[in-house]
């Protein structure tokens, strides 16, 4: 057992007693975000070296979509690490853009040979007004490197066949040997893309290309199925997860090593119109980073990663970082977005991404995530290292975000977040905070209604603050009664300038009463049994009877929320999650 595997076991003991520490939970994730002082620097491919050590690209000092003046200007450049990720040399400028072109790191990926090989794009241009491929150009190159990246060989334009592709996060190695790379390109249907992929047996060195073509319909800007990810499953099948616009990842699967894929259709995975990436690890077993978060069509505030065998059942997924909301719906968000992922020696989940707004700032980041931590079947959200991890909204004139503030509990020295609505909004208001993935188990919540009305909320992605409609479970507290329910599976349209976006919202439509009465002191001790295998909830209250309730089918829990309307105060003291199976 490692010394970081015994600490987080060891933390489970600390969940059953009130006791105060210093010093974030165990196993949390190590972040930096790699702050160069640019207007937009993006982050870009990290991998793992044979010596152990990291390499990690970015493209600077911006997006190559940003101006054309900026193109010869365009860098990428690699920095190492040799510690796993926590402290990285000066950066090495490798590539330089040209008046024709600007540049954009894909993919980097050690082959079994020991061959270094970097994908990236040379970008020349989208036609707004028109969409087409043929008035735009972004070209696929690869090069190779024998020296860990210290030399490379003349770029080679990469054969698929198209001139605007899209970005791509990953490339993954077969246990044959197979390389393969997939890819999206922009068709001719106005703003569309499709996926293919490309496969090379010779290490990297010629490339074929699929005989499958993929659509995910959709229209518009940045439409399609665009930004693939593929892995290898245990049983040899190939599993590829695609971007689209219909709330969910789209997925599509191979038989023959990439020569050929299924028809893609959607999958479990909510997400918006956003990447996912695939990394086997060297168990087998399959990594997935994706914005888990589907509101609206570029909804990218809550990154998570989870763990699957089998691209269906998880073992869990946590979130590695997020952004708070803005108080002014219309001012551009700050994201968690574009995931790449390598496996450390040690077998630390790396993941390179990008925080911050595409045109205003925007930083490359790095998270050091260990997969016990993900994989843990017992976790507490409490408040001995303060409001870690909650999902807010910024304080501002519209005055959306709730008042929060510390109460101290009257038994213990533990501490209570306590919401009120604004004074001065007739909105509801509230915070929330992600789950593991709560497939089967239980989540137990300590909270008091010191004000109704009261809600606690539970949904299968992020859950916007206030947000009190729309739940997969809901138990509200209003009028001295307690009322539970689950939301109605129904598709929400939301649109985006050309874009056409679609989720799976669950708004509520019918409460039912809970047996008991709301009690004086407002105090709720929530029980929540779930199984996504039955889609089925229960729900027990201070100890009352079991009400049982349906569910539409999810791939389970991962967030809750909570939130205050009619000048309600709400306060919470821990939610204590154990997963059964």
């Amino acid at each position: 057992m490692t010394r970081r595997t015994a600490l987080v076991l060891a933390g489970l003991a600390w969940f059953r007693r009130p006791i105060l520490s210093a010093g974030p939970a165990p196993g949390w994730p190590e972040r930096l975000t790699l702050d160069l002082g640019y207007h937009g620097a993006r982050g870009g491919p990290v991998t793992a070296l044979r010596d152990g050590s990291l390499l990690w690209a970015t493209t600077e000092p911006e997006a190559p979509y940003t101006a054309k003046a900026m193109w010869p200007i365009s860098r990428l450049t690699l920095r190492r690490s040799r510690d796993g990720g926590r402290g990285w040399t000066d950066p090495v400028a490798f590539l330089h853009g040209t008046r024709d072109y600007s540049l954009l790191s894909h993919a980097l990926r050690v082959t079994r040979a020991g061959t270094l090989l970097h994908v990236f794009v040379r970008y020349s241009g989208y036609d707004y007004e028109s969409a087409s491929p043929a008035k735009s150009l972004c070209e696929v190159f690869y090069h190779r490197s024998t020296d860990a990246g210290r030399t490379w060989s003349e770029p080679r334009k990469m054969p698929t066949g198209e001139r605007y592709n899209g970005d791509i996060l990953s490339l993954t190695e077969l246990t044959t040997g197979r390389l393969v790379y997939p890819c999206a390109f922009l068709t001719a249907n106005h703003g569309q893309f499709a996926t293919t992929a490309l496969y090379s047996d010779d290490d990297g060195r010629t490339w074929t290309r699929s005989r499958s073509v993929l659509q995910a319909g959709g229209g518009g800007f940045e439409s399609g199925a665009n930004e693939p990810s593929v892995a290898e499953l245990p049983d040899g099948r190939l599993w590829m997860l695609i971007r689209a616009q219909t709330g969910f990842q789209w997925q599509s699967y191979s038989n023959d090593g990439g020569v050929t894929w299924s028809d893609a259709a959607p999958s479990a995975i909510p997400s918006s119109n956003a990447p996912a990436t695939l990394l086997r690890l060297k168990n087998g077993k399959i990594a997935i980073a994706w914005n888990n978060h589907v509101q609206g069509n570029y909804a990218r505030q809550s990154l998570v990663l989870g763990i699957t065998a089998d691209g269906r059942r998880f073992e869990g997924a946590r979130e590695i970082d997020a952004t708070s909301f803005p108080d002014n719906p219309a001012e551009p968000i700050a994201h968690v977005t574009y995931p790449y992922l390598t496996e450390a020696a040690d077998g630390t989940i790396v993941v390179s991404y990008n925080k911050g707004h595409w045109m205003r700032h925007n930083r490359p980041a790095l998270a050091r995530v260990r997969p016990e931590w993900i994989a843990a079947r017992e976790d507490v959200i409490d408040f001995r290292n303060g409001r870690s991890g909650w999902h807010t909204v910024n304080p501002g004139p519209n005055r959306t975000a709730a008042v929060e503030r510390y109460a101290t509990a009257a038994d213990s020295e533990d501490l209570w977040l306590e919401i009120e609505q604004n004074k001065g909004s007739a909105n509801a208001a509230g915070v929330g905070h992600s789950l593991p993935l709560v497939a089967e188990g239980e989540v137990d919540v300590d909270l008091q209604v010191v004000r109704p009305d009261g809600y606690l909320l539970f949904s299968d992605s992020l859950l916007p603050p206030g947000a009190a409609g729309e739940a997969c479970v809901r138990v509200r507290a209003a009028g001295g009664r307690i009322l539970v329910a689950t939301g109605t599976p129904r598709t929400v349209q939301r649109n985006r300038g050309t874009t056409v976006y679609s989720y799976l919202g669950y708004p509520v439509e019918r409460e039912a009463p809970y047996p008991l009465a709301l009690p004086a002191d407002g105090r709720l001790r929530v029980r929540l049994r779930y199984s996504a295998s039955r889609s089925a909830a229960s729900i027990s209250i201070n100890g009352g009877p079991v009400v049982d309730l349906k569910t539409g089918p999810i791939l389970g829990l991962t967030c809750m929320g909570l939130a205050v309307e009619g000048g309600g105060v709400l306060r919470v003291r821990s939610i204590h999650t154990r997963l059964t199976a």
